[in-house]
């Protein structure tokens, strides 16, 4: 049977648009309640289902994700050892408030489940494609894509929304938080900014150092984050370019993985973003959306950097 003759609904082409509302919520939105354990496991077993259909159903449309499970009816399962309770609470407030995020279905539970991957989630596949095909730099021209008013739209909304603790750095469910930035990839919760900070500089390390004066001096400027008092803000975590879909006219059609989403302090979302590739179009991007008010906390964060990546490079 021809794929012509398959109805579009059940092709993995089909999408679920999620559009902006044409004013974000600056207001924060409520904390979504998250579903009791028995619920999550019972889902736990029918997404278990879905995987194993969903080998079938990829092998016929010769596609393949290792960590995004395709499905017909315009849904797709998120099931890997970085999926958690907070990525869904922040996908369901940022798309409670008219950010485009996907649309949670159902949250699944794996106790102990192989490589730690012990929550799945259910959620509709947005239209789009990603920042990653485009190469000419949006702010060069004379006529802007809509996209970027609309992204810097929804990061500045996120900014404006209030912590339930003034020093808690932490999910939006007072969990911990996810990142590639940290050893395992997981760190806190935090109670204040000391514990984060101490957290952040314990694997702090002298290789890699021509010098013990180099060894100093980026210290020093890393330790500099520590000297300065900052707001938490809500910050997606992984500001980049390959997380952001755009439509075919142009619009934001798409504000994608969560998963490290929560309570930072405010330049995190910016220093995320703009720690490498200076030079590209996207480091332009996230200076003009707020990032420039950061270039101090940049250059700490990048010393920051250049003192821990041995201890987390590597990871899985």
């Amino acid at each position: 049977m021809g794929w012509s003759l398959v109805p579009s609904i059940l092709t993995p082409d089909y999408t679920w648009p999620a559009p902006l509302l044409s004013s974000v919520q600056r207001s924060t939105p409520p904390v979504p309640p998250i579903p009791s354990s028995a619920s999550r496991r019972i889902w736990g077993i029918i997404h278990k289902g879905l995987e194993y259909f969903s080998r079938w159903y990829c092998h016929w449309y010769g596609i393949y994700d290792p960590y995004i499970i395709h499905l017909p009816f315009g849904l797709v399962l998120k099931w890997t050892n970085r999926t958690s309770l907070g990525e869904v609470a922040a996908m369901q407030m940022v798309r409670a408030a008219g950010i485009p995020a996907p649309k949670v279905i159902s949250v699944g539970e794996h106790p102990n489940a192989f490589l730690n991957r012990n929550i799945s989630i259910l959620m509709t596949r947005l239209p789009g494609i990603t920042l990653d095909y485009f190469d000419d730099n949006p702010l060069d021209d004379e006529i802007k894509d809509p996209w970027l008013e609309e992204l810097k739209i929804c990061v500045e909304a996120m900014r404006c929304w209030e912590p339930p603790c003034q020093d808690a750095i932490c999910s939006p469910i007072g969990t911990e938080l996810r990142s590639s930035r940290v050893p395992d990839h997981v760190m806190g919760p935090f109670k204040n900014h000391t514990e984060f900070y101490d957290h952040l500089f314990y694997p702090a390390s002298r290789h890699g150092f021509d010098s013990d004066e180099e060894y100093e001096e980026a210290f020093l400027l890393a330790s500099r984050l520590r000297q300065r008092p900052y707001q938490l803000k809500f910050t997606h975590g992984d500001f980049k370019r390959h997380n952001i879909l755009v439509d075919d006219d142009g619009h934001l059609a798409g504000f994608l993985d969560w998963e490290s989403g929560g309570w930072y302090p405010e330049y995190w979302e910016f220093t995320t973003a703009m720690r490498f590739g200076s030079l590209g179009w996207w480091y332009q991007v996230a200076s003009w959306m707020g990032g420039d008010q950061y270039l101090d906390e940049l250059a700490s964060d990048k010393a920051l950097n250049a003192l821990t990546v041995d201890s987390y490079i590597f990871m899985p």
